[in-house]
């Protein structure tokens, strides 16, 4: 599968999402030292979609090497890397989930393997 757009496809979902892409958003929201005004951005960006379109799912996604953790070389292995996005990902939905209890939300993991192509693991 070839990145986002097959993400989409594959799942039903293109013309029917707001597509907001963040770097780094759900560490900006569950790390405790990022600054407020990251979080807020990132709570801000969610929130017009749920106020303005009703939104009753949300994906939250991450994928490894991101840049915003310093990329995989920033982690002694690819279980502690894994490890570290799936849990700023659950306080992230535990924190929308507090704001926005009716919200339906799945994780999913983005991987890009040696061919350049891009893989999708729900974490829920």
């Amino acid at each position: 599968m070839k990145g986002i757009r097959g993400f989409l496809d594959q799942n039903n979902l293109t013309g029917d999402c707001d597509l907001v892409s963040i770097a780094g958003a759900m560490k900006s929201v569950s790390d405790p030292d990022a600054p407020i005004s990251e979080k807020e951005f990132v709570l801000k960006q969610i929130g017009l979609s749920h106020d303005l379109h009703q939104i009753k799912h949300l994906i939250l996604m991450h994928h490894l090497d991101c840049g915003a953790y310093g990329g995989s070389s920033a982690f002694e292995s690819i279980e502690a890397e894994h490890e570290r996005h799936l849990a700023d990902l659950n306080k992230g939905r535990d924190i929308l989930k507090a704001k926005y209890p009716e919200l339906e939300i799945k994780l999913v993991l983005a991987k890009l393997d040696e061919n350049a192509d891009v893989s999708f693991e729900y974490l829920d």
